[in-house]
């Protein structure tokens, strides 16, 4: 349960992010850009916090199901797999987006999931939180990598297990770039389907560090994984906790809920960077790419020629404008 001083905080947050709002020049826009080529990390949880992934004694069905899933969604829409990882009650995957079709695919990917997963475990309600997807863009390179190490680690940072290569569920840890895996259709899935019999999903190294070839940069990758997960465990050892561990693992139930605080009414940020200058010029960039679409759609809704920004997604793909080209 929330504390007066936590819930005062999220009032206050709410009045800020109205009050920013209302400072802009220009009318409110719901859309955000897609560009192709650009590197995302995706990120959506469970409703209620629910554990639906936890792998318990199946940890090799569940494993199958969503790598089958991803690959299959992937392949579907071009989109590069850089790391992912499925906890018990959310995922962080991180890719690039050739073709700008990061829409098409989360649906996808989603869906699957979804309806899979609820026919695994004979339950018919709602798997995703209605608070939808947080997607992310890193502006630099070590932050593109620390990303990664993110997604990795996190069933370590969350104190289930030491070493992020012993997590039973899906991860892609340990998978060279470069490395192909292949997963058969789970038999839940119709066989006189479109669905492949076996589908194969290829670690894609992310566009960083041009300097560094496919090993030395996945040693890179490595070597930052080992740091967290140390620098983690000592702050375990101080604040004498313990991991979790496999065996207790093996026991969890889908249909526990995670009972950590959670702060509510963030938010949802379209870009990360530790240096607050990178944030702001991304903001800027945003903000600049929102008002000249609004200005588009002012022209449209008069009946007058628009020309929307690179970047539209919705609008090209649903309406048929016309929209600018994206700069090399």
């Amino acid at each position: 349960m929330a504390t007066p001083a936590q819930k005062q905080a999220s009032a206050a947050r709410r009045a800020k992010n109205r009050a920013r709002g209302e400072s802009r020049d220009y009318p409110r826009v719901r859309a955000r850009p897609f560009y192709r080529g650009a590197r995302y990390k995706i990120t959506r949880r469970c409703i209620g916090r629910l554990m639906l992934f936890a792998s318990g004694r199946d940890a090799k069905q569940v494993v199958n199901f969503i790598g089958y899933c991803l690959a299959h969604a992937a392949a579907r829409y071009g989109i590069q797999i850089h790391s992912s990882l499925w906890m018990s009650n959310h995922h962080h995957t991180d890719l690039t987006d050739p073709e700008a079709n990061l829409v098409p695919f989360k649906q996808l990917l989603h869906s699957l999931i979804a309806r899979g997963r609820n026919r695994q475990l004979g339950r018919d309600d709602t798997v995703w939180s209605g608070q939808g997807p947080c997607d992310t863009q890193r502006p630099t390179d070590d932050e593109s990598l620390m990303d990664m190490v993110y997604t990795l680690t996190n069933p370590v940072k969350d104190g289930l297990v030491r070493w992020s290569r012993v997590w039973p569920g899906f991860t892609t840890i340990g998978w060279r770039y470069g490395e192909t895996r292949t997963f058969k259709r789970p038999a839940f899935f119709d066989e006189d389907g479109d669905m492949p019999e076996e589908v194969s999903l290829t670690l894609v190294r992310p566009g960083i560090f041009s300097q560094l070839d496919d090993d030395e940069l996945y040693d890179k990758l490595m070597d930052a994984v080992r740091e967290r997960e140390l620098e983690i465990q000592r702050s375990m050892r101080r604040h004498s906790r313990r991991f979790m561990g496999l065996p207790k693992l093996a026991k969890q139930h889908w249909s526990r809920a995670a009972k950590s605080f959670e702060e509510r009414f963030k938010i949802k940020p379209k870009h990360a960077a530790s240096s607050e200058g990178q944030l702001l010029r991304e903001l800027a960039r945003n903000r600049e790419w929102e008002r000249e679409y609004a200005a588009a759609r002012e022209l449209l809704l008069a009946g007058k020629p628009a020309v929307f920004p690179a970047g539209t997604y919705w609008m090209r793909r649903f309406v048929g404008v016309e929209v600018a080209a994206q700069a090399p």
